[in-house]
């Protein structure tokens, strides 16, 4: 069965639209991660949050475009976008511990690895699928809509 073409349109904004929410989902996951442990309100809240969340996300945005994650691509398949958004959190996930681990001086306790891998792994790809059926979506021919 032929699958129908799908009209390209610019991804820059839609670029801009899947790196944010990806670096909003760091976040989440940070101040999450402080709430479970009553963190949140210690020092300045914000602060906190993002000290927790930069290694990951400096590590996503260096990972990403290497996977072809920057840009979105409508006419990819669901399978795609799956694998390449799984193989570049991998990556990030190791870089990001390492990051962690030298910023604070330690390395990271196993539960919290792997807390953060499956959390923020499935948040990612969660996010990700996501904007990807809306881009196919929006992509797609008037006549199927």
């Amino acid at each position: 069965m032929d699958r129908p073409e799908l009209r390209e349109e610019p991804m820059t904004r839609w670029s801009g639209v899947a790196l944010g929410g990806d670096l909003l989902l760091f976040l989440i996951f940070a101040a999450m991660g402080r709430a479970s442990h009553g963190l949140l309100l210690e020092g300045p809240p914000l602060w906190g949050v993002v000290r927790a969340a930069l290694p990951f996300a400096l590590a996503w945005l260096v990972l990403i475009p290497l996977f072809g994650g920057h840009r979105p691509d409508p006419s990819a398949t669901f399978a795609r976008v799956g694998v390449r958004t799984g193989l570049a959190w991998l990556g990030a996930w190791a870089l990001g511990l390492a990051l962690r681990s030298l910023l604070l001086g330690r390395p990271a306790p196993l539960a919290f690895a792997l807390i953060t891998l499956i959390g923020n792994g499935a948040l990612l790809l969660a996010w990700r699928l996501l904007l990807h059926a809306a881009l196919r979506r929006r992509a797609a021919p008037e006549a199927l809509r």
